[in-house]
């Protein structure tokens, strides 16, 4: 049997930003922008366009009413956020809020398919960009099903992979966490997690007295997790 497959390897990752920018007429087609922290972004301010992160992060989460938005998870630089091919099918509206300052590529949707048709031919890109989003929205169905404890106690894990490894059992959490974020993510009062947190500071666990919080001991977290019987796997 040939080995040569028709298939893409998924296990590389694809830069679709830099695939894009490599287009000479892509400054035609698209501006940079600049979107401060807090700034919400819409399929309504959007429009028919894409928006393609370069630095910076944004939390993801859906409207469950006029004054609530859940979150769901973060986006990260390489991701694009409104693909409006498939928008159409999420059955609520998504809001996109920087946690950070964000310098990201507003992009025509057509150019954008036109590229891709060109440079991608196996439409890799997108299957690549389809798997990651359920892979995020199957880790954020996991959460939906845990108490509330055990949802802070997840996203800390969540932050810990997105935090500065000083060493294997300390990490440094991202700049923006903070009793406000955790709650919002956690979809718990702001109470509830000071209180969480205490027990991991009186465990020796967390620092939260100053920016950056620290995970001081992560073997000992994680055991907690697997105490509260949290899938740890999950988060990954």
């Amino acid at each position: 049997m040939s080995r040569v497959s028709n298939f893409p390897n998924f296990d590389e990752y694809v830069d679709t930003l830099k695939v894009v920018k490599s287009h000479p007429d892509f400054y035609g087609f698209a501006r940079e922008r600049r979107i401060k922290q807090g700034e919400a972004i819409t399929q309504n301010n959007m429009g028919t366009n894409l928006l393609a992160i370069e630095e910076g992060i944004i939390k993801l989460g859906y409207r469950k009413n006029e004054d609530k938005v859940v979150f769901q998870y973060f986006l990260h630089p390489g991701d694009f956020c409104i693909l409006p091919e498939y928008v159409g099918d999420v059955p609520a509206d998504l809001i996109y809020e920087p946690v950070t300052d964000v310098l990201g590529w507003e992009i025509d949707s057509l150019f954008f398919q036109m590229v891709l048709s060109e440079k991608d031919p196996q439409n890799s890109i997108l299957i690549q960009h389809f798997l990651g989003t359920r892979r995020r929205f199957f880790r954020a169905s996991i959460r939906a099903n845990l108490t509330a404890k055990q949802r802070i106690y997840f996203n800390l894990q969540l932050l810990m992979d997105m935090g500065f490894h000083v060493n294997s059992n300390c990490i440094e959490l991202p700049d923006f966490i903070n009793y406000v974020v955790l709650a919002d993510m956690s979809n718990v009062s702001k109470s509830l997690v000071a209180s969480v947190l205490q027990i991991l500071k009186t465990e020796g666990i967390l620092i939260s007295s100053e920016k950056p919080w620290i995970i001081t001991n992560v073997k000992k977290f994680q055991e907690l997790m697997v105490q509260e019987e949290i899938p740890i796997d999950a988060v990954k």
